[in-house]
């Protein structure tokens, strides 16, 4: 059985407007091999005095979306299995990105899903202090894929999958209201920070069981928020009122609603009651809150503010 993953909450203030985009490529400074040392990339190491990085992340020209190189993250077998996904690349940013205004996208491809196949996460955190994990997408080793949100101990399944073998485009879409993930440009959860930390790293790691991911034209910040084909579908509207509410909140949406979750501003999820169309909120302490709504099909998150 494999993991269950649970992530710590903490809280904390910088400011960042950072663009960047990365393809590994030599125009780049980047060089076929380790990549542990290149350009602001580290990978794992052992925790020895002093520490040994592995040299089996790499810069590699087997694969490619941008230009002739990839980045390969890949099992090191004397290590052996690891309960979480520790082992691959990691890059910190030389200006922290604001964890509620950022976007991040980047081109992946997988080599194995079977029983004996790696995780594969791909994780933004805060390093600093009790830091912690803002986003997290796991492709795991089923098939499955999985995202940590905040007020969830345990990853949520978006029903979505994935096929060996075939590149796919993530995009991560950060605003105030919430955290919007995307698969070839479709979008596949709607959910929240997991910590409201600001972010000065950026992981690609797996869990060193097997099979190898290719990593490409990782951007940062400079794509549009929103694609064409969802601007599309955009079209779908939900709506909640009394806002502010003193005891319920009724929700007027065209697809049918499946589940809601109510977060505080500290991402902490709070108890609350549906009866159809309309949410209890007079059990709520007054303050700002933040419901997430699950139709068929899309998730919607709205702020409202309870009297």
């Amino acid at each position: 059985m494999k993991k269950l993953y649970i992530f710590a909450i903490s809280l904390i203030s910088i400011s960042s407007f950072a663009q960047q985009t990365i393809s590994f490529e030599a125009s780049e400074g980047f060089t076929a091999g380790n990549i542990n040392g290149q350009q602001g990339w580290i990978t794992t190491n052992d925790g020895g005095t002093p520490p040994v990085y592995l040299t089996t992340q790499l810069v590699s020209a087997e694969m490619a979306t941008q230009g002739s190189n990839s980045l390969k993250i890949t099992p090191d077998v004397p290590y052996g299995p690891q309960q979480s996904p520790v082992m691959g690349g990691f890059y910190t940013f030389a200006t922290p990105l604001t964890y509620n205004s950022f976007t991040q996208s980047f081109d992946v491809r997988l080599t194995q899903k079977s029983s004996s196949s790696s995780d594969f996460v791909f994780r933004t955190v805060n390093t600093v202090g009790t830091g912690g994990i803002v986003t997290y997408i796991d492709f795991s080793y089923d098939g499955k894929i999985l995202i940590a949100t905040a007020g969830s101990a345990n990853l949520v399944n978006t029903n979505q999958t994935w096929n060996a073998n075939t590149w796919y485009r993530v995009k991560i879409v950060s605003t105030a209201t919430g955290i919007q993930y995307f698969l070839n440009d479709t979008l596949i959860y709607t959910g929240q920070p997991y910590s409201n930390n600001n972010i000065n790293r950026m992981d690609f790691v797996h869990d060193n069981y097997g099979g190898s991911a290719y990593i490409d034209n990782i951007k940062i910040n400079n794509e549009a928020s929103l694609s064409t084909k969802y601007a599309v579908k955009n079209d779908v509207k939900l709506s909640i009122y009394p806002n502010p509410a003193t005891e319920v909140i009724k929700i007027t949406t065209p697809g049918k609603i499946k589940h809601v979750e109510v977060y505080d501003m500290s991402g902490k999820r709070v108890d609350v009651t549906l009866n159809g169309d309309q949410v209890n909120v007079r059990n709520l302490s007054s303050g700002a809150y933040l419901l997430n709504v699950e139709t068929e099909g899309r998730n919607f998150t709205e702020k409202f503010i309870k009297k």
